[in-house]
C-alpha cells in the first residue's frame, strides 16, 4: 500500500497521480491544521473527484492552529517549530498507528523537491527519485518511544529531482484541477499563511479576506499576551517583520526562505 500525504498543493498532487499509476492500493491523507485557505479545502474535494479517491484528514487535539497558539502561548518561529509536531506529526503518527500501518504493509510517498530552495537542495540533492529511506529519516520525531515501528516505514521522494515547470506541465497535461492560490501569487499552499513562509506569501495573505482574518486573529493574541506580560508574545516569523505591515499594504524587505521543509509537500 502507498500512503500519500496531500497538502492541496501541486507537488503532492503529482505524487498522488504517480502513485495511482502504479496500480497499487493507495490511501491519501491531509494533515489538517484548520488553518488552510478555503480554496485549498475546495481543491482537495476537486482532487477527490478528478482522481476518484478519498482523502482522509488527520486532526489535532488543539482545534487547529489558532487553538494551538492559545495553548502554547507563543508563535512558532525558525528556532521553535512546535506547530509542525503538534498539528502534523503527532496526528499523522496516531493515524498510522490506528490503521495498523508499519514497514511490512505500506510505504509513504512525499512530495519534497530539491529545487525548491538552497536548504532543500542541500538536504535532498543527493536523493534519487526511487531511493528508499525511512519515516524516521524524514523527521527524528518518529524514532522515539512507541513510534519506533512507524519510524521504520519506508519512504520515497518520487519527484525530488523535478523542477517547478515540470510539475505545472504535468498537471496541465493531465487536465487536472490546480489550486487557484497559485494564480494569485502564492508559491506554496498549506497553513494560510505558514508562520515560516516568505514575505511574498504573507503579503498575498494580507490582501486576501481569509488571510486578513487569520492575521487579525494572531495580532489579537499578540496584543492579549502583551497585556499579560508574556515574554514570548511576538509574532517573530522573521526578525524585522511586523505583521501589521502586511495588513496595511506596506512593502517589507524580503529575507531568505526559512519555511519548514516538512510542510512543503
Amino acid at each position: 500500500m502507498i500512503i500519500v500525504p496531500v497538502s492541496g498543493g501541486k507537488d503532492s498532487q503529482v505524487v498522488l497521480s504517480l502513485a495511482l499509476k502504479t496500480g497499487k492500493p493507495l490511501v491519501c491523507v491531509h494533515q489538517n491544521t484548520g488553518f488552510d485557505h478555503p480554496d485549498t479545502y475546495a481543491q482537495l474535494k476537486a482532487m477527490e473527484s478528478f482522481y476518484g479517491i478519498t482523502i482522509e484528514h488527520t486532526v489535532s487535539k488543539y482545534d487547529g492552529m489558532l487553538g494551538y497558539l492559545k495553548h502554547a502561548k507563543y508563535f512558532p518561529n525558525s528556532s521553535a517549530r512546535g506547530c509542525t509536531e503538534k498539528l502534523k506529526q503527532r496526528p499523522f503518527a496516531k493515524w498510522l498507528i490506528d490503521k495498523g500501518l508499519n514497514k511490512d504493509n505500506c510505504e509513504i510517498w512525499f512530495g519534497m523537491r530539491s529545487d525548491e530552495s538552497k536548504v532543500r537542495a542541500d538536504k535532498y540533492g543527493a536523493i534519487a527519485d526511487d531511493d528508499l529511506f525511512t519515516l524516521g529519516d524524514v523527521a527524528a520525531f518518529y524514532n522515539g518511544g512507541k513510534m519506533k515501528e512507524i519510524g521504520a516505514i519506508p519512504c520515497r521522494l518520487p519527484i525530488v529531482s523535478w523542477n517547478t515547470e515540470q510539475i505545472f506541465d504535468y498537471i496541465e497535461q493531465e487536465g487536472a484541477p490546480l489550486n487557484p492560490l497559485y494564480g494569485r501569487g502564492h508559491h506554496r499552499v498549506g497553513c494560510y499563511p505558514c508562520l515560516l513562509s516568505r514575505k511574498a506569501e504573507w503579503k498575498a495573505a494580507g490582501q486576501d479576506p481569509t488571510g486578513q482574518r487569520h492575521l487579525e486573529a494572531m495580532i489579537a493574541l499578540e496584543d492579549q499576551w502583551k497585556a499579560e506580560n508574556n515574554p514570548r508574545k511576538f509574532i517573530k516569523v522573521h526578525r524585522v517583520w511586523d505583521v501589521r505591515d502586511f495588513l496595511a499594504g506596506k512593502d517589507v524587505r524580503e529575507l531568505a526562505n526559512e519555511e519548514c521543509g516538512y510542510c512543503s509537500i
